[in-house]
């Protein structure tokens, strides 16, 4: 990054002179960089598919600023000088916030997966007043044809071809599954909690664990915000349990009811897969965002569950 992108950036935002600017993590929707200027510092992230709706981000920091009212903490996300949360320079969009210091746990911690289920209890239960309620199809609805992505693959030569052609059957079982249930009584959601969107301080405390990444937040049935997060420990009944009785010892309201409470876990793997199988393929991109997008494909098939194991994981979550 160009000395002159972090200067134009801390003018944007308005924190003095910038001193140093380093990546610090990177996703698929954006990156993360760890500004630091003579008034402290901060974490800038680059947006990469944003398509400039700045009435959806003042949204997410009102329900943000809400949930961290009701307990939930998180870093705290900083006005520019024009009063915005997000800006554009040279193309591309930024958002600034608070430093929060910690590590990124293992996406298999049952500690921080528990935090994270007490966090969407006290979401949940907030039922959050100040946002429209429209469903949103990438957390309902699979809209993907299977046989032509495999066939587009095949013909590309690509290294997870096979893989999935091999996960075809699985593919379509799983979709008519998630396309087959209704969207259900709705609140405001974080909708993307996972592990991964944790910060762990040093001490290992759980009380000073941050949760990050809100830039998907909006309408979801909390019994299928609930279903995603379970997803991660399909293949461990005592953490599922662990899991269920820590959300309900927070105040959480969904139960899991069968099969149709994971529809949304699936419909984010799914329209994910989809996604990011078209990016690894798409010469038009840059190529730092098609390797990446080949990393998390082979990723994305290896994990998916068949109807069996989750008709299994239901009966466990209600035990």
């Amino acid at each position: 990054m160009l000395r002159a992108d972090a200067t134009a950036l801390a003018e944007l935002f308005g924190v003095g002179e910038p001193s140093a600017m380093q990546e610090t993590a990177r996703g698929a929707m954006g990156a993360v960089w760890r500004l630091e200027t003579e008034t402290g510092t901060y974490a800038a992230k680059e947006l990469f598919w944003f398509e400039g709706d700045v009435g959806s981000v003042r949204r997410e920091v009102a329900f943000r600023t809400a949930c961290a009212a009701a307990g939930v903490r998180s870093p705290e996300p900083l006005a520019s000088v024009s009063g915005e949360y997000v800006v554009r320079h040279e193309g591309v969009w930024w958002r600034l916030y608070e430093w929060a210091e910690g590590d990124v746990p293992d996406h298999l911690d049952i500690e921080v997966t528990t935090w994270l289920a007490q966090q969407m209890a006290v979401i949940h239960a907030l039922d959050w007043p100040g946002g429209e309620l429209e469903p949103v199809p990438f957390y309902h609805q699979v809209d993907v044809d299977w046989d032509e992505l495999v066939d587009t693959a095949l013909r590309a030569g690509v290294e997870w071809a096979d893989d999935l052609r091999r996960a075809q059957p699985q593919l379509l079982e799983l979709t008519s599954l998630v396309n087959a249930e209704p969207v259900g009584d709705q609140v405001w959601c974080h909708r993307d909690l996972k592990n991964s969107n944790v910060l762990r301080p040093a001490s290992n405390v759980a009380e000073g664990n941050w949760l990050v990444d809100w830039d998907n937040v909006g309408p979801l049935s909390p019994e299928r915000e609930l279903g995603a997060l379970l997803m991660w420990h399909l293949h461990n009944p005592a953490d599922l349990r662990r899991l269920v009785t820590g959300y309900h010892a927070a105040g959480g309201p969904a139960e899991i009811t069968g099969p149709a409470s994971f529809a949304t876990g699936l419909a984010i793997s799914l329209n994910f897969l989809h996604g990011q199988a078209a990016l690894a393929m798409d010469t038009g991109h840059a190529e730092t965002h098609r390797r990446y997008a080949t990393r998390q494909v082979a990723g994305v098939i290896s994990g998916l569950p068949d109807l069996a194991q989750l008709k299994t994981v239901a009966d466990v979550s209600r035990t």
